[in-house]
């Protein structure tokens, strides 16, 4: 790892593996719109090497980063402060080193979900609040939004997961801070739960996708729903997103909670915010370059 010396505020991010990340492009072209001397880098960390990299990092005058797969969990730990919602996910995808030493972790992958969801229900004439959330798997990515969506203030959060245990798990962990909830198994029916009548956002959170693979939701969801949403992202629209055979339901991949993450990561880090939706565009038209040129 190797960081030229510089006038600009230095920042990054740190994975494994992570030469396919798409945040330098994002942050360089959020640091352009506002005229900001900032760079932005890749850094690869050994698996056992976090910690490590991290200080080496900091002591190089880095001023913060992005941290993605698998260092979201060691990222919080390191942290010195740390947001609600990433002391709900227990997991950082993004650090601010300060100028005393201290560390503050926070977790935007929820923040930038609904900021994409907002976008998109605005475009139906719906609010957030107006809705609740059926949400496909309780790992990581799942955790992460919880807190977000508690403070979307959605009317109802239903955690549907292969594992049923983690399912309820995750539910009983949301309504502790105040989120109405409840958990059950993938094919399990709406009639099944107590939820209000509003309308549904479905949100896949599971690595179905990456697998090729559709979780075998009950159908009576998709009656319900007015939007379905996948946590991944590609050039095509993805397993989840080709499964969905009305043509009426919008659907969309995860790309622009990408960006709005990275939007929320900037913010914390230099207190302004870059025009998301200038870069999402551009970001598409790199993911669909790329594609074809493979």
């Amino acid at each position: 790892m190797t960081l030229p010396s510089c006038d600009q505020d230095r920042y990054v991010v740190i994975g494994n593996p992570i030469a396919h990340s798409m945040s330098p492009a994002i942050h360089t072209d959020f640091a352009a719109q506002l005229g900001l001397p900032l760079q932005y880098q890749r850094v690869l960390a050994p698996l056992n090497g976090f910690t490590q990299t991290v200080a080496a990092l900091k002591a190089a005058g880095v001023k913060g980063a992005n941290v993605t797969v698998p260092f979201k969990l060691e990222a919080f730990a390191l942290a010195t402060e740390c947001s609600p919602a990433a002391q709900f996910a227990q997991a950082a995808n993004t650090l601010k080193f300060n100028a005393d030493g201290t560390v503050l972790a926070d977790n935007t992958d929820g923040g930038g979900l609904c900021r994409d969801l907002a976008r998109q229900l605005k475009t139906l004439g719906l609010r957030m609040d107006q809705c609740q959330v059926l949400m496909i798997g309780a790992g990581g990515a799942a955790s992460g939004c919880v807190a977000a969506f508690q403070d979307s203030s959605i009317q109802h959060l239903t955690v549907l997961n292969r594992t049923v245990g983690k399912a309820r798990e995750l539910a009983e962990r949301a309504e502790a801070i105040d989120l109405p909830a409840a958990g059950g198994a993938l094919d399990t029916p709406p009639s099944h739960f107590e939820i209000p009548g509003a309308p549904v956002v479905i949100v896949n959170a599971s690595s179905s996708s990456l697998k090729g693979d559709v979780p075998a939701l009950h159908p009576d969801w998709y009656e319900r729903a007015v939007l379905v949403y996948d946590m991944m992202y590609a050039a095509e629209p993805t397993p989840f997103m080709q499964s969905i055979h009305n043509p009426e339901l919008p659907c969309s991949d995860g790309l622009g909670m990408l960006v709005f993450q990275a939007q929320l990561a900037f913010e914390v880090w230099t207190g302004q915010s870059p025009n998301a939706l200038v870069t999402l565009s551009k970001v598409r038209q790199m993911l669909l370059n790329k594609t074809k040129q493979q």
